[in-house]
């Protein structure tokens, strides 16, 4: 129970509805003053384009993420919610952010290292996760839970270590942006006002995606890979077409790439080193990461093709996640069980 529900006690759904809707409105607009004030942070120090889209915008933009998976393991004292709702922002992130992008501003210039290093990097973000899942079943009687212990979690925050040397020092001999002059302290202001906004409507939308699953008698871990992560992911859309209206389509999938690393070996193990080690339904985990990772080497193969991605191969990645959708929605009803009730209702 959330600390929202614990102060409302016992309301009608629709109101939960409502809260859930403010409680978005809150998130967009705390992102928002989040990224703005990222960016103008980093153009008064001169960062690349590259480094602020893959890494600071992307670092900025995941707090929703963040916020979802702290308050799932110190409010709730579960890790189900946020593990959800990140398994379910990256399906989200690598499929309708550049399918939007491209079909409202044009097709998206790709670079050989946003493809060959962020890109591929994704992959082994996802295989390294994969693999601590398949670790963490070994310590196990059975084979439907796996164990992520702290140790763990620590081994995954370093490889995105790796990344950000790997980043950083892949732009060290470009040529430095143009420094741009900017309120420091104010910016700084607003940056902690925008966590904080965040921080209250993330809470808010996990209140109303809990009293949904129960009016539904749903898993909650299904509504955060649906609905909870759809919410949250929403405004790393909105700062993707905005990149692209400004003809900085590039760096919005380098922020796609970003986000998603940074949520995965970054945000995730951050709830498992504060739980103190978590348990994760295999069955649940091994489908979807499969799905993840096989959607991220499509949008890969796309954008090695001329280094681009189209319009066309954007109305595609819609399609794909459209696909997903209906795949939740079939695993919801009992039509599909390669993620049945009971391997949902074991994420912890």
């Amino acid at each position: 129970m959330t600390l929202a529900q614990e102060a409302l006690g016992t309301q009608p759904l629709a109101l939960w509805l409502v809260l859930g809707v403010i409680g978005f409105a809150l998130t967009w607009r705390g992102a928002n003053v989040v990224e703005g004030s990222t960016s103008k942070i980093s153009d008064h120090f001169g960062v690349s384009q590259a480094i602020q889209g893959g890494l600071i915008v992307a670092v900025a933009t995941s707090f929703p993420e963040l916020a979802i998976t702290v308050i799932s393991v110190v409010v709730l004292g579960e890790f189900g919610i946020g593990a959800g709702a990140l398994i379910g922002t990256a399906i989200f992130n690598i499929l309708v952010i550049p399918g939007v992008v491209t079909i409202m501003t044009g097709d998206a210039k790709m670079t050989r290292g946003l493809v060959y290093r962020d890109a591929i990097f994704y992959l082994v973000a996802i295989l390294g996760f994969f693999a601590v899942v398949l670790l963490g079943v070994l310590g196990t009687e059975g084979r439907e839970v796996t164990e992520i212990t702290p140790a763990m979690g620590v081994g995954l925050l370093l490889v995105y270590a790796v990344y950000v040397f790997l980043l950083v020092n892949g732009q060290a001999a470009a040529t430095a942006t143009e420094k741009r002059e900017t309120n420091l302290p104010r910016q700084g202001g607003l940056f902690a006002a925008g966590l904080v906004i965040v921080l209250v409507g993330v809470e808010l939308m996990i209140g109303m995606t809990l009293e949904i699953s129960d009016a539904l008698d749903a898993p909650p871990f299904l509504m955060s890979v649906t609905l909870l992560s759809i919410l949250s992911s929403f405004p790393d859309l909105i700062v993707g077409v905005e990149m692209g209206e400004d003809d900085e389509r590039r760096a919005a999938i380098a922020n796609v790439f970003g986000t998603n690393t940074f949520n995965l070996v970054t945000v995730l193990p951050i709830g498992v080193i504060l739980a103190g080690g978590v348990s994760l339904g295999f069955l649940t985990a091994v489908p979807l990461l499969i799905f993840l990772f096989y959607t991220t080497l499509v949008v890969v193969v796309l954008g090695v093709t001329d280094f681009e991605l189209t319009r066309r191969e954007g109305v595609a990645l819609l399609g794909l996640y459209c696909l997903f959708l209906g795949w939740m929605v079939t695993e919801a009803v009992g039509i599909t069980e390669l993620l049945t009730e009971g391997t949902l209702r074991n994420i912890l």
